[in-house]
């Protein structure tokens, strides 16, 4: 899951309704483009120029900072999308809806082809893209101890009261304090869910706001102010670079239980260059390109091929490959019948917060 910012053919999620509507008066004569939802910071730049100069082709990069927002966009039959990135929880049912393309029409040679894992997480419906995991982001000059279990982002020291960035994704939120009480991460059971609420009730009085740290911290009241959060492998690369020169932030996966997700790169079936935005997904999964991709973004790449092409100092760093020993879980989406209350629990926490 992770993050692009500012820069060429990038638009931020409070342009994103105006430039959505732009694309949809692009003149005929126009060169053809292709129009990719993605989170931010979550491609390399020289990729998209090489990939522009080689076809001619040009990549708008439309950005979103949050899964439910993504689905709706995806679900529009009037944003002009080609692509998007989406994480294999949700991609089954985007894909069982008729709104993306059946990947098996497309191959891709066997050296482009992902690990058997994160293949079968991506379905029919996606290409492996890149992997990561859910833990906490914080600025190693701010917080005298680092933190190494769900308890110092949930119960936070004191000092860090006011300084707390968390996230308006309920699956996320409360992943967390689940795995803080010893559950299953995506536990549907109400009593369960509960508990996990009262942890990140008696949080809120430390929070500082409800969004990613990526997101808030380009935000000028929040900014300089958010020293530990929820967060992403490879936020705190974004995080250092839009810090005005910090290189402060770290990432560390809690001892006590790690979220393990892959985003899948998908075509949506409305797109009217199908084959070109396959032609785009399968210059990505080229081994260089995966390997240069991972490199910018700090983050594993899927594609085994693509590992061995990385630096030892890049495969070795517990910031972008989890340690060994720590439980891990896969993302995966929450059951049905827990959503009503799962989203009850978010409103109220965002409801209580406001009123502080």
């Amino acid at each position: 899951m992770r993050h692009a910012g500012p820069g060429s053919g990038m638009w931020h999620p409070v342009w994103l309704l105006a430039g959505l509507l732009a694309l949809l008066y692009i003149p005929p004569a126009r060169a053809v483009s292709l129009n990719l939802l993605i989170w931010e910071w979550d491609l390399d730049p020289g990729l998209v120029k090489a990939w522009t100069g080689t076809t001619g082709t040009e990549l708008n990069q439309i950005i979103f900072d949050n899964g439910e927002r993504r689905d709706l966009l995806i679900a529009s039959a009037d944003a002009p999308i080609d692509m998007a990135v989406i994480d294999s929880a949700h991609i089954d049912a985007l894909g069982q809806r008729g709104l993306l393309v059946d990947q098996d029409r497309y191959p891709l040679p066997p050296e482009a082809r992902s690990e058997a894992r994160w293949r079968s997480m991506c379905g029919r419906y996606g290409i492996p893209y890149i992997w990561g995991g859910t833990g906490i982001v914080y600025r190693a000059d701010r917080v005298s101890t680092p933190p190494e279990s769900w308890a110092d982002l949930l119960r936070p020291a004191p000092a860090l009261a006011g300084h707390v960035a968390m996230t308006d994704d309920q699956e996320e939120i409360l992943a967390a304090a689940l795995g803080f009480l010893g559950r299953p991460m995506y536990s549907g059971d109400p009593e369960e869910l509960k508990q996990a609420f009262a942890i990140l009730k008696a949080q809120v009085p430390a929070v500082l706001t409800y969004s990613l740290p990526v997101t808030a911290q380009q935000e000028k009241s929040f900014r300089d102010r958010i020293f530990i959060g929820l967060g992403n492998s490879g936020d705190q690369r974004t995080l250092n670079m839009t810090s005005g020169g910090s290189r402060s932030w770290r990432f560390v996966t809690p001892r006590d239980g790690a979220i393990l997700w892959v985003d899948c790169l998908a075509v949506l079936a409305r797109s009217p260059h199908p084959d070109l935005a396959e032609r785009f997904i399968a210059f990505l999964a080229r081994p260089d390109n995966a390997a240069r991709n991972a490199i910018f973004l700090q983050q594993p790449t899927t594609n085994l091929h693509a590992a061995a092409l990385l630096p030892q100092t890049m495969r070795d760093d517990p910031q972008i490959y989890p340690p060994a020993g720590i439980p891990v879980t896969y993302r995966r989406s929450a059951p049905t019948d827990s959503l009503p209350l799962r989203r009850r629990i978010l409103s109220a926490l965002i409801a209580i917060h406001d009123a502080q």
